[in-house]
């Protein structure tokens, strides 16, 4: 069971913080992404590049990954809506974007399928894509999993 926000500050429970349980979820997953991207930009450049606009060229997958990233961000901040001044913020502020990039494909899919052939169009936005996918991989696989002072 994971602890909702109210028990984040009581690690004695012996339950996993809902922080740390979402970040061990969401960090391997937005890693292996980051990776993925990555090393599709460098072994099949502009075979990664015709996979991207196969992608946001389809407004069907564009309203299904709206639906999916919709849900995912209502999970996240139905477990997770914390406010506060150290890493657990990211958490919160990802589930947010989730709720409000879901919702936005769904509602204005033809203008996200704009916007998304305009950043595969170039390089430098599937690069910045691929990053940003990469550092938050990083960041919450490290915060989600470390070991804690006290902890065996």
């Amino acid at each position: 069971m994971v602890d909702l926000p109210e028990n984040l500050e009581h690690p004695e429970s012996g339950k996993m913080p809902a922080s740390r349980y979402i970040a061990r979820l969401m960090g391997p997953v937005l890693l292996v992404m980051g990776i993925g991207m990555v090393v599709g930009l460098m072994t099949e450049g502009d075979s990664y590049a015709a996979l991207m606009k196969e992608f946001v060229g389809s407004r069907a997958l564009i309203f299904l990954m709206g639906a999916l990233t919709l849900a995912a961000g209502l999970a996240i901040v139905n477990a997770h809506n914390l406010w506060v001044h150290d890493w657990r913020v990211v958490v919160t502020v990802l589930g947010w974007l989730f709720i409000f990039r879901g919702a936005f494909a769904l509602l204005f899919p033809a203008l996200v399928q704009r916007l998304g052939e305009d950043v595969s169009a170039g390089r430098t936005g599937v690069i910045a894509g691929a990053v940003v996918t990469l550092v938050l991989g990083v960041f919450l696989s490290i915060m989600g999993y470390r070991q804690q002072a006290g902890s065996a």
